[in-house]
């Protein structure tokens, strides 16, 4: 079963926290393939300058190095980008209408949901989305639990 990656389970990788070790497993030895959205580069990339710029957690070159990390680990482990279409947007639409939720998970989520044949295991973090994941028929993976 392949994995669809969210923006707050990779970002693991890249910032040491709890789960980095599972979302590294996932990433580093699984034999599934690894997908992601285009939105989550350039949430990775943002977070990632937040923490130097403004939370002041990094230096620049330590950025400099995490952003580096992040796309060899796309080329080296050749993760699978995901383009948002105006058929996820829609599907998107739909899932915030069913409940709300914030617009980049709907986002996601929706990439999830209309990009496979076989439904990934969806790896994300934040337990609210895991749990609507769950709601859609997606079995979920959260690297905190």
């Amino acid at each position: 079963m392949p994995f669809f990656i969210d923006t707050s389970a990779l970002f693991k990788r890249y910032q040491i926290e709890k789960g980095t070790e599972e979302v590294s497993e996932i990433i580093e030895k699984s034999r599934e393939k690894v997908y992601i959205s285009s939105l989550t580069i350039i949430e990775v990339i943002s977070n990632l300058k937040r923490l130097h710029e403004v939370d002041h957690l990094t230096t620049e070159q330590e950025f400099a190095q995490q952003r580096l990390f992040f796309y060899n680990d796309i080329e080296q482990f050749e993760i699978i980008i995901l383009d948002v279409t105006t058929d996820d947007i829609m599907k998107a639409e739909e899932l915030i209408l069913k409940r709300y939720m914030k617009p980049v998970d709907a986002i996601q989520l929706a990439v999830a949901l209309n990009n496979f044949s076989t439904k990934p295991i969806f790896v994300s973090s934040d337990q609210k989305l895991c749990s609507i994941a769950q709601q859609e028929g997606l079995p979920i993976f959260n690297p905190e639990v």
